[in-house]
């Protein structure tokens, strides 16, 4: 069994020490240290010789013939692996290595029959193929995910939503797409992705931000490390877009929208939606704008919004209505004197320069608690016998 390794040393003499120490292992059926050992070689794409020839003869005369000994959601991610070494001009054969092994899915069990069927509709979706199925096989594998939340590896959620997330980017509508992104983005570390990968997802990402329907929490995506990847990019003007509307900067999205018109144009999900994307930004100008006042100054003039937000005065009325629908906020409107009350605005996750903010209110606020503390203090025995 171990032949192909020593003909491979010999074929390829930088990699003998790593085909040796299969052997070595494989010998002493030190099955963990040999599925480490594999798993390590062929997720660097650097080992590849002859195209993917190696890594593909490596896991038909080699793998295969102990994949029964070691632990299976390991030995799955080899397989996808050893798949993906196939890149996309050649979908055909990826998708018949995955279905090969999903043939043993009673011994693979459900992590690792799930971690394939999300590579075999990742497959699918990007040859364009049969994405009713992936859409069942999706809604089947959330419920089994559901039953694996005690695991340590997270690798199992992480191909789901990477699953999800390319189905929703070929299928829409763009707001799941941006949900399942997040969630891929929370079980995997972006260190483990491509460049290209990353910069994709980050252009993806953004897009969708802008033109969901029902995303208005930007601090979300912000949070997240994968927009830094943005930078120094032609998709810059998208990271800096990303943070106008985290915080509702109305002045710095029409800059951004006067200097990259070519690239918005370029972009047609984003292009086809600008007069909805106006609409968001000048909603989340009305949003900050409460956030940055204390709960005991939520009384706002129309002139105020309209100064805020740059919308004429009589479309005030308009956009807090707007505002309210969308439970953005809650509170009332004062048509005769033309102030808003504000009760309650949406929670989000906060940039840095937002944390501090309440951090400064915060303090404002114990410092006003410690000066009621004194008064009463001072007045007690005043207030008790006057």
């Amino acid at each position: 069994m171990t032949e192909y390794l020593e003909e491979a040393g010999q074929k390829y003499p930088d990699l003998k020490s790593t085909f040796d120490d299969f052997i070595k292992w494989y010998s002493n059926k030190l099955w963990h240290e040999l599925t480490l050992g594999v798993l390590s070689f062929v997720s660097d794409p650097k080992n590849m010789r002859d195209g993917n020839s190696n890594f593909v003869h490596l896991y038909n005369s080699f793998v295969s013939q102990f994949d029964g000994k070691v632990n299976q959601l390991s030995l799955a991610k080899i397989a996808m692996k050893v798949a993906e070494s196939y890149g996309d001009d050649d979908l055909v054969s990826r998708q018949s290595l995955i279905e090969g092994l999903l043939e043993k899915r009673a011994r693979l069990g459900p992590e690792a029959s799930l971690y394939l069927d999300m590579g075999l509709c990742q497959t699918l979706v990007r040859r364009g193929e049969n994405l009713a199925s992936v859409k069942k096989t999706l809604s089947t594998a959330k419920t089994v995910l559901d039953t694996l939340s005690g695991s340590n590896d997270t690798s199992c959620h992480s191909s789901y939503y990477k699953t999800a997330n390319e189905y929703h980017k070929v299928e829409g509508p763009p707001e799941l797409f941006y949900k399942n992104a997040l969630m891929y983005l929370s079980y995997t570390d972006e260190k483990t992705m491509g460049e290209s990968e990353r910069y994709v997802l980050a252009t993806d990402v953004s897009l969708a931000a802008l033109t969901g329907d029902g995303v208005y929490n930007f601090g979300e995506v912000v949070a997240t490390p994968v927009l830094q990847y943005l930078k120094d990019t032609p998709n810059a003007w998208l990271m800096e877009f990303m943070l106008a509307f985290s915080t509702g900067d109305v002045n710095a999205f029409n800059n951004i929208t006067t200097a990259s018109k070519a690239a918005i144009k370029s972009q047609p999900a984003l292009f086809s939606r600008l007069e909805f994307v106006n609409e968001k930004i000048r909603l989340l100008a009305l949003v900050n704008m409460v956030f940055e006042r204390s709960a005991a100054d939520r009384n706002i003039s129309f002139d105020e919004i309209s100064a805020r937000a740059q919308v004429p005065s009589d479309q005030v009325e308009w956009l807090v209505m707007r505002a309210l629908s969308l439970t953005l906020i809650k509170g009332s409107i004062d048509q005769v004197d033309q102030v808003v009350t504000v009760d309650w605005v949406l929670p989000r996750v906060l940039a840095d320069e937002q944390i501090k903010a309440l951090a400064d209110r915060l303090g404002e606020w114990k410092g006003k608690v410690h000066e009621m503390q004194n008064f009463v203090t001072d007045n007690t025995v005043e207030l008790l016998y006057s």
